[in-house]
């Protein structure tokens, strides 16, 4: 089970960063406050919440 935390872990880590980068150039050519933005800026959230969840659950 923790193999597998850590692969999920891993993943969520991996696509945060990936998502992170879209939304920069998001903001750059859109704005910061633009629907898009926002939408991307909800889905980094949305991830960084599961990423808690999998290392709160560790303790």
């Amino acid at each position: 089970m923790k193999e597998f935390k850590n692969v999920i872990r891993q993943v969520l880590i991996i696509e945060i960063e990936m998502t992170r980068e879209i939304m920069i150039v998001t903001a750059l050519e859109e704005g910061f406050t633009s629907k898009n933005t926002i939408r991307i800026s909800k889905r980094i959230d949305n991830l960084l919440n599961e990423l808690h969840k999998i290392n709160k659950s560790d303790y």
